[in-house]
């Protein structure tokens, strides 16, 4: 083996120690989130009331497990799809990366905030749940701005680079993000009901998936998985009846 090959080998492990170590930030964030779900003591031989009216309180907990799971994995996802371009990495690479990670572990106190203090007059919990997924975004697509930057020494395929990590989209996040932050700080502010908090975050959602489809109209890998399926279903229905005309 000559030395070229050793370096090689070298960096392609050093480089899926970066990934597993990723990972495994992912799966502890999880882990610590869902151990904040769990009924108090004592109700081993409470009455049903008792219980049932434990369950109520629990709610919000699992509501805003639900939802970061959500955010979690979806931020997960994208950076599976980030790394797996990867050929190579750099001192910097790893700084972005750990920044993003930072935001990320920040999550479980998120959600503890969030469903300890939200109520009909009190929306500091979501500013704070906010602020977390505002700031992972944001890490994200800087990640994914030095990434392709950098895709020539780092990447495999650096021309399809941007095309591949949708970065027409992910860069209106430069923009987006802050608009949405202003409004949610605003709605904190003047103590707006937090039903209109979650108006924003829609309009935000649904402006990126009308930029999706107006910059990338003929890619589904991004929809839905429901939604690919059926429409599987109906092409696989529309090559059958076309299969039974030709007969």
């Amino acid at each position: 083996m000559n030395i070229t090959e050793e370096e090689e080998i070298k960096k392609e492990f050093q480089l899926e120690r970066v990934i597993l170590f990723s990972d495994a930030v992912f799966a502890i964030i999880i882990t610590i989130m869902v151990l904040e779900i769990k009924l108090p003591e004592g109700l081993r031989h409470a009455e049903r009331k008792e219980i049932r009216h434990a369950l109520l309180e629990l709610a919000p907990r699992l509501f805003g497990y639900v939802t970061a799971f959500f955010f979690v994995g979806m931020f997960w996802v994208k950076h599976l799809k980030i790394f797996s371009y990867l050929k190579d990495y750099s001192n910097a690479l790893i700084v972005w990366n750990l920044v993003f990670l930072f935001f990320i572990s920040l999550f479980p106190f998120a959600v503890s905030t969030m469903t300890g203090s939200l109520g009909p007059g009190s929306a500091i919990g979501l500013f704070i749940y906010f602020n977390v997924i505002a700031f992972s975004i944001l890490a994200q697509s800087l990640l994914t701005r030095y990434l392709i930057k950098h895709a020539g020494t780092l990447c495999i395929k650096p021309q399809q680079i941007e095309t591949n990590l949708k970065w027409k989209v992910q860069r209106l996040n430069f923009i987006t993000i802050p608009l949405l932050y202003a409004y949610v700080t605003a709605c904190t502010y003047y103590e707006v009901n937090t039903q209109f908090v979650s108006v924003g975050f829609i309009i935000w959602a649904l402006s990126l998936a009308r930029a999706r489809r107006a910059y990338y109209p003929g890619d589904t890998n991004d929809e839905p998985l429901i939604r690919r399926l059926f429409a599987s279903r109906k092409r696989r229905k529309a090559v059958a009846v076309e299969t039974a005309d030709r007969a």
